[in-house]
């Protein structure tokens, strides 16, 4: 490539692996049809936050994952909800409450079977049913051709031992592995694709919407429309120095990846651009009463300060976001509100719901609310207490004794042992989250069920 002009790649220079991005199908609503003992495919299955526990009485919240079957007769996704599902419910309809313990547990049982397959430097978990494994140097060592000889391998070992069906995706680089899982193998009757860099005129370019290829959500597709851009085909041979300019080094990337390049290894360990921690949570009722969702903000100030404490971390930004309710919604036509504010850097909960609660004052006018977040910035590390000036000093002690002691018994005996008083009052949702999630660390992390292993 050329300093100043138009990026050429030849293929011959990539790196060519085999990577295999390996997908749990309907990961959540598998789990739970297995362990009712009906096949994954076979069962019009649907696990949502807060079902009622009745057929005769509709429930809310989200719908987290539905079998495929479900997905079929109903025509909903894994962002529907409940009022999305026909009601009353039909018969042969199973409703199941999310219980994240199981499918962490699962998890960890199949992410084992795929390190049979290639070592820790080799395995990636993308998420909770996705990962990347990278079987290169294990062909031989399981007499296999190919990768797809080994795909299949995996296929049966996962459903052997769990009764959980996987797609998987084969490329040359996790990026052609994953177009080729997202794209092609949920498609196939081997539930297996494989994208390789000669594929990519035809099945790279070929990408019929262009929010199905990865890294490109809807925001960033009506900035490529505005330039013109509508396909993969179109992004492949845009203007480069256009790209380079309206989204900077995101657009050279962009570019890149519409000719299925990617340089990423594995074992490379990434580090964010920026830190930031947060929580947000989708509440199980609209809420229409300042003082209930005030109950709330605290929980959720008290869980994301945990969060800071346990990395060592002081925030210097805080910033709260409130999502009104649908019907609301559709009334004001506004989805909410959002607004951020400098601090002095902190980790404590009560400071921090503080900062929180005087956004929420300065913003609510009676809205009726259905979701909320809360983030953190501008996070430093601190070894040692620092002191707030303006802030009296043994106030600002007995606020450290205090959070210190709270992290310890939690730690220790789990987050119920010991819960602030708001969170009895009505409103109050951390209790039940904890008792939901039972030691989910993804989005729950500072209210876990029970104490961590060991201590």
């Amino acid at each position: 490539m050329i300093f100043g002009e138009k990026p050429k790649f030849d293929y011959k220079r990539e790196p060519s692996r085999d990577i295999l991005c390996i997908d749990c199908k309907s990961f959540y609503a598998s789990v739970e049809c297995v362990e009712r003992a009906i096949h994954p495919l076979a069962a019009k299955l649907v696990v949502m936050s807060y079902p009622s526990g009745s057929k005769v009485k509709r429930g809310s919240g989200l719908i987290l994952a539905s079998s495929p079957k479900a997905k079929a007769s109903y025509g909903i996704t894994n962002v529907s909800r409940a009022r999305d599902l026909p009601f009353p419910y039909p018969d042969d309809l199973i409703l199941a409450p999310p219980r994240m313990r199981e499918y962490m547990d699962k998890n960890k049982q199949i992410n084992a079977i795929y390190k049979r397959f290639a070592d820790e430097s080799n395995h990636h978990v993308y998420s909770v049913d996705e990962s990347f494994v990278d079987v290169t140097e294990s062909l031989n060592l399981f007499d296999a051709h190919n990768a797809f000889e080994i795909a299949k391998l995996i296929q049966s070992e996962v459903y052997r031992e769990t009764g959980v069906l996987t797609t998987i995706g084969i490329g040359d680089n996790p990026l052609l592995a994953k177009l080729a899982l997202d794209n092609e193998s949920k498609h196939n009757p081997t539930m297996i694709g494989e994208w390789r860099y000669s594929d990519v005129p035809k099945k790279v370019w070929g990408i019929k919407e262009i929010t199905d290829f990865w890294g490109i959500g809807k925001r960033t597709a009506i900035r490529l429309n505005r330039l013109g851009i509508h396909s993969i085909d179109e992004l492949a041979h845009s203007d480069y120095f256009l790209l380079k300019e309206e989204f900077g080094v995101s657009g050279t990337q962009l570019f890149a990846h519409a000719w299925g390049i990617d340089r990423t290894f594995l074992g490379q360990k990434y580090e964010p651009a920026s830190k930031s921690i947060g929580n947000s949570q989708v509440l199980d009722r609209d809420y229409d009463k300042a003082n209930e969702i005030e109950v709330v903000i605290k929980e959720m100030a008290d869980q994301v300060g945990t969060r800071l404490r346990r990395s060592g971390l002081k925030a210097g930004v805080v910033g709260l976001w409130i999502g009104f309710a649908i019907g609301y919604s559709e009334v004001s036509q506004k989805s909410g509100f959002h607004q951020q504010m400098k601090v002095s850097p902190t980790h404590n909960s009560q400071v921090l719901a503080d900062h929180l609660l005087h956004i929420f004052r300065k913003n609510y006018t009676n809205q009726v609310i259905r979701n909320i977040g809360v983030n953190c910035h501008d996070l430093k590390h601190i070894e040692s207490l620092q002191l707030d000036l303006f802030r009296d000093i043994p106030d600002q002690l007995k606020d450290f004794k205090v959070d210190d002691l709270v992290d310890k018994v939690r730690s220790r005996y789990g987050f119920k042992s010991l819960v602030h008083a708001h969170s009895l009052l009505p409103g109050g949702r951390a209790i039940a989250r904890s008792s939901l999630v039972g030691g989910h660390a993804g989005g729950m992390a500072g209210i876990e069920g029970e104490p961590a292993h060991g201590k």
